[in-house]
């Protein structure tokens, strides 16, 4: 019986040790790392997090991929490379339904890695702004502002764009 007990113990042991200590599903290390800001349906917060809803019509511009994953929150999160293209990729999948380009390649801890060895991006506005206006420009998007669900009827906001 004793030695039934260690051998499980050692398997449990095992076990735990093959298991990375953070191996959490995307949606959970979203919940703990990202939604204080993009709120749980990616919806941002006005003047301060941007909206992540429809966020998969940045990989349809040129620059959008490297956007999306040099913003601070990305570039500058306690996450490590791994878990961040886990929730990155999530992110678009969740938020962008049907709106993934069919030749999205799902980024890589290869390529968060070498994403965040780049220099900041300090004007992060002004590049989504120009991101969205090439959108606009492309026909991805028929307004350079951004949908979010908190907007208030006079703050120029629009809704998710359906295809």
């Amino acid at each position: 019986m004793i030695a039934r007990f260690l051998g499980a113990l050692m398997m449990l042991l095992l076990f735990a040790a093959a298991t990375p200590a953070g191996a959490q599903s995307p949606q959970n290390l979203y919940t703990l790392n990202c939604w204080g800001c993009h709120r749980a349906n990616g919806e941002g917060v006005a003047g301060s997090a941007p909206p992540l809803i429809n966020a998969a019509d940045f990989l349809k511009v040129p620059g959008g991929r490297e956007y999306l994953i040099r913003v601070p929150g990305v570039s500058q999160s306690m996450l490590d490379d791994a878990d961040t293209a886990l929730v990155m990729n999530w992110i678009l999948e969740a938020f962008s339904k049907g709106r993934v380009p069919a030749d999205f390649q799902p980024f890589t801890a290869a390529e968060i890695h070498h994403a965040r060895a780049e220099p900041h991006l300090f004007d992060i506005t002004e590049v989504r702004t120009q991101l969205l206006r090439k959108m606009v420009a492309m026909k991805i998007r028929s307004s350079p502002v951004d949908a979010t669900a908190h907007a208030g009827p006079n703050s120029g906001a629009t809704l998710p764009i359906e295809e």
